[in-house]
């Protein structure tokens, strides 16, 4: 495959969007951040680790 050709793929701009895998989501509604900001508190340093780190499938399960 050469350079700069497009390649599809189930990801969007990061890895949060797509399939949900380990610790990520998948895809997102924005709204669930908005939710996590403005009724639970959590702010723009918190937010990233919850969803890169603490969502997808161990957010479901509790377990990895």
């Amino acid at each position: 495959m050469s350079q700069c050709q497009s390649v599809r793929t189930s990801m969007g701009m990061t890895a949060l969007d797509g399939l949900v895998m380990g610790t990520r989501p998948g895809s997102v509604d924005i709204g669930i951040a908005l939710h996590a900001i403005t009724a639970l508190g959590m702010d723009a340093d918190a937010l990233p680790h919850a969803l890169y780190d603490r969502s997808g499938l161990l957010g479901l399960s509790g377990i990895s």
